[in-house]
């Protein structure tokens, strides 16, 4: 049994902190509306399949960890980087096949001057996969601090009538937003 909420001392609508966020999701499935997609001389009629997950606010403020972000796109951007700056090595090779006039110095800043836009792709190309490599890690290093963070979470009473949580032993009401940041903090994920 837990202590009675320290804002309004009472215990009637006072929930454990992941009851309160279970029990914010609902999950649904049905059919949408009917559609009518003309098929030569026939129509045919198709109905689509709607499912999906309702979340409350009490639910997403109660949510322990941060959403998972993707890094798909980067590494594609990347990829797609790379193969430009490729495309673009090819015009100092096009382009020294006529030797210019000025000899070997001005063939030499031709090539320079041709390859500089495949060298400034490359580095952007660079900065992505730096960027990617950082955000892995740091995804490897929430999942590290999940276990820490989940034992703080679920010490946590939330009071549907204050709209806060609080601890049991520590006697005081805090925002969700706050014990958030208590949870993410345990987890070694605040920064």
């Amino acid at each position: 049994m837990t202590e009675p909420c320290p804002s309004c001392g009472l215990l009637d609508r006072v929930q454990h902190v992941p009851a309160a966020y279970h029990g914010g999701h609902s999950f649904y499935r049905g059919q949408g509306p009917s559609v009518a997609v003309p098929a030569g001389d026939a129509v045919i009629v198709t109905k689509s399949q709607v499912s999906g997950v309702s979340v409350t606010a009490v639910a997403r403020a109660l949510d322990p960890f941060p959403p998972p972000r993707r890094g798909g796109g980067l590494l594609a951007a990347a990829i797609v980087l790379a193969m430009v700056g490729s495309c673009f090595l090819v015009l100092p090779f096009s382009a020294s096949d006529d030797p210019p006039p000025g000899g070997a110095a001005a063939k030499a800043l031709g090539v320079a001057l041709f390859s500089l836009p495949s060298v400034c792709v490359y580095v952007a190309a660079g900065v992505l996969v730096w960027l990617y490599v950082r955000r892995v890690r740091a995804h490897r290093r929430q999942r590290r601090g999940v276990p820490a963070a989940r034992q703080v979470w679920e010490q946590g009473w939330f009071c549907h009538r204050c709209g806060g949580v609080y601890f049991a032993e520590a006697g005081r009401l805090l925002t969700p937003a706050h014990f958030r940041q208590l949870v993410a903090r345990a987890g070694g994920y605040d920064r």
